[in-house]
């Protein structure tokens, strides 16, 4: 009886159940892409030998398992307030409350099954997709075709079922546990005024200031309050002051600005303002808890995919520093290019040469140039060699070094005032350092304590250490830091050599798996979030089609109805994006000074570039979705206007 009764009020529910049906084939979907993902073993070993990404996927899918359940939950609580009159008439013919319970437990379950059947043909071609992309991307040796849908993950979409349907049965019998009566008024209770705290409107705020503060604080490292207090104490209080405050502003402050507009008369009174703030009170006060959440998967998601941008494009950068021309060769007691080489590395790839002479001076006491890391040798080049060497690189030379003194060439990059002395073996010339440069001449695997001397004193060492001369051969040329053909004809001369596109290659290589996966996964938060507004705006909307009917027959035109539409979905997609970017970018600021370098990194590449790409990747799908629901509502409400006129 019960279970013939959930289809007969699917079928006259239809249009109000469909769009929530295709919700649930999404969701569902993409949390198949996500489990074929990790099954895949193939894709798996191939992608990374280092990383976990299979314990990566499986964190995520749980979290997204979550999220999931809070979805269901919250939509069954709109669809029994939705029909609270049906649940009257139930009440009058004599329908106990557990039978009511089975009713809406039943439609639950052949939603379910019905949209798991879909998902998995739906997923499989999705995740055929992201594997087509992952292969030709990657150039892994995989074949696309050949792959299969393990048996672990159907157990797992069941198991996600069944924690479904327990979770929705113990949220029907809290429902049906209260007098019919108040079920009955629900909709009434939702409508119900709810007293104004003001310091709750105003402590969201704070919070979020709080919260975007201590990320903004980062940026005066190493003086910062993450520095003295600690990482992980300053990190949960932050993290703490933005959930908080997301949740007080969406909750509180959102509203109460609402009831700020409701009483401004030029607001209120025009086509739009008196069809769309009064509901707006409504919808925030019912949609409060799952905007908070979606605000605070966009934070997360911003956040994720900025980071990992960065994390990309920040060791490019930094490579510039590690190894600083083209290409160069090892530091050799002799010189290992002939002029003929030479000349034909200008003549076919025009490149500059340059000829560096240093000495190689033992110290007569290890030097710690980091708390772990100490040289028993200085590399020493002259003035005019290094400034010969930064316009080559186009960088700021050196001014006049006084005699006696030597300017250092930090490997750590910073501002910090150097003061050391060094004492040579078998050299009574003690060298001063007073000042340093975070330009370095060579790449690291050539030198990383390198002290620039005048041209003087440089040459007095030359005479005196004739054994400690190497030499240094230094290739730059315009557009030429990724040429790999350079590389392979310099290999032909059988020198040893250090080579920027070699090392770009290495950490294309080294970090692809993982920012293919991390994009994937931002990506899938970024479609579910739009789905779910997506889903929530049409849902609400159908559920209000003979309110638009009514304005329809008051005088409005169809561009006035498109236009109170687009304007209330705003309400609902604005929060969202607006404080999960604010947040987002935030968070990108501050945390990019704990992984990349503030003193040799700018600040397009530590936060500018990251962002950029990650609004190209976020934005372009959050407005065409909500473009979409606005036209597609704006299609129901016509459809449905001609049908009552007709």
């Amino acid at each position: 009886m019960s279970f013939k009764l959930s289809l007969s009020n699917l079928k006259h529910q239809q249009k109000l159940y469909q769009v929530y049906f295709s919700a649930q084939i999404l969701i569902f979907s993409l949390f198949f892409v996500l489990q074929c993902f990790s099954n895949d073993q193939v894709i798996v070993a191939r992608l990374a030998e280092d990383t976990d990404i299979k314990t990566m996927i499986q964190t995520i899918s749980l979290v997204f398992m979550l999220f999931i359940v809070f979805y269901f939950l919250y939509f069954n609580q709109f669809f029994v307030r939705q029909r609270a009159e049906e649940l009257g008439i139930y009440a009058l013919l004599g329908f106990k409350r557990q039978e009511i319970v089975r009713l809406f437990l039943f439609e639950n379950l052949i939603l379910l099954i019905l949209a798991q059947i879909v998902a998995v043909f739906v997923g499989t071609l999705f995740y055929f997709l992201v594997r087509l992309g992952a292969v030709r991307l990657l150039e892994l040796d995989v074949s696309v075709l050949h792959f299969r849908v393990e048996p672990q993950i159907f157990l797992t979409m069941l198991v996600v079922s069944l924690f479904l349907l327990l979770a929705i049965y113990l949220e029907l019998e809290l429902i049906f546990k209260k007098s019919l009566t108040d079920i009955l008024v629900l909709q009434q209770q939702q409508d119900k005024l709810q007293e104004k705290h003001p310091v709750l409107v105003f402590s969201g705020i704070f919070a979020l200031l709080v919260a975007d503060g201590l990320f903004l604080n980062l940026t005066t490292r190493p003086d910062s309050l993450w520095d003295k207090l600690g990482y992980m104490p300053l990190l949960t209080l932050t993290l703490g002051a933005l959930g908080l405050g997301t949740i007080l502003f969406i909750l509180e402050t959102l509203p109460y600005l609402v009831d700020f507009l409701l009483h401004k008369k030029a607001l209120l009174y025009n086509f739009k303002g008196n069809v769309i703030l009064p509901r707006m009170r409504h919808r925030l006060r019912n949609k409060g808890r799952l905007l908070t959440v979606l605000t605070l998967l966009t934070t997360a998601s911003v956040l994720l995919l900025g980071l990992t941008f960065l994390s990309l494009s920040y060791p490019y950068e930094a490579t510039k520093r590690i190894v600083p021309v083209t290409l160069e060769t090892m530091a050799s007691p002799k010189e290992q290019l002939t002029a003929t080489q030479l000349a034909r590395f200008k003549r076919d790839f025009a490149v500059t040469a340059v000829k560096t002479p240093l000495l190689k001076l033992e110290l007569q006491q290890k030097w710690y140039f980091s708390n772990k890391h100490a040289s028993d040798h200085l590399d020493l080049i002259s003035l005019s060699s290094y400034d010969r060497l930064m316009e080559l690189q186009q960088k700021e030379k050196l001014a006049k070094i006084p005699p006696g003194e030597g300017v250092l060439i930090n490997y750590y990059a910073g501002t910090t005032k150097v003061t050391e002395q060094f004492a040579f073996k078998d050299e009574a010339l003690a060298l001063k350092v007073e000042q340093a440069t975070n330009n370095n001449a060579f790449a690291f695997a050539n030198s990383v304590v390198t002290v620039v001397l005048n041209d003087h004193d440089f040459q007095k060492l030359w005479q005196a250490h004739a054994k400690k001369r190497y030499y240094i051969t230094s290739l730059e040329g315009e557009n030429r830091r990724d040429d790999l053909n350079l590389v392979a004809a310099f290999k032909k001369t059988k020198v040893e050599y250090i080579s920027a596109a070699e090392r770009d290659q290495l950490i294309t290589r080294a970090n692809s798996p993982t920012f293919l996966l991390i994009t994937m996964i931002s990506l899938l938060f970024f479609v579910t979030i739009s789905t779910v507004l997506y889903f929530t705006a049409r849902i609400e909307e159908i559920s209000l089609l003979k309110e638009y009917a009514t304005l329809d027959q008051l005088g409005y035109q169809l561009k006035d109805l498109k236009k109170i539409v687009f304007s209330a979905n705003m309400w609902l997609f604005l929060p969202p994006l607006v404080l999960g970017l604010i947040n987002g970018v935030f968070g990108t600021l501050g945390l990019s000074y704990l992984i990349a370098d503030p003193v040799t990194t700018g600040f397009w590449i530590r936060v500018g570039q990251p962002l950029a790409y990650t609004l190209l990747f976020f934005l372009p799908v959050y407005l065409s979705v909500y473009v979409l629901a606005g036209n597609t509502i704006t299609k129901e409400i016509t459809a449905f206007c001609k049908n009552q006129t007709n």
